[in-house]
């Protein structure tokens, strides 16, 4: 699934699941339970509150080292 590049620029917002499934939908299907456990800890202590779309893939590289999603 490609990433909607019009969403980088707006707030990941942590209180809609549909957030967290988009996101982690968007890499392998291996590193998605990974994807997932980095939102739920961020959202749990507000690391990535007010964070957008990109920051956030920004954030998933640099603590797992995956590639941003095209």
């Amino acid at each position: 699934m490609a990433r909607d590049k019009a969403k980088d620029d707006k707030l990941f917002s942590c209180s809609q699941s549909s957030e967290q499934d988009y996101v982690a939908g968007l890499y392998d299907i291996t590193q998605r339970p990974n994807v997932r456990t980095l939102l739920n800890t961020g959202c749990a202590n507000n690391t990535i509150f007010h964070s957008t779309h990109m920051q956030i893939y920004n954030l998933i590289k640099t603590k797992l080292g995956y590639a941003i999603p095209i």
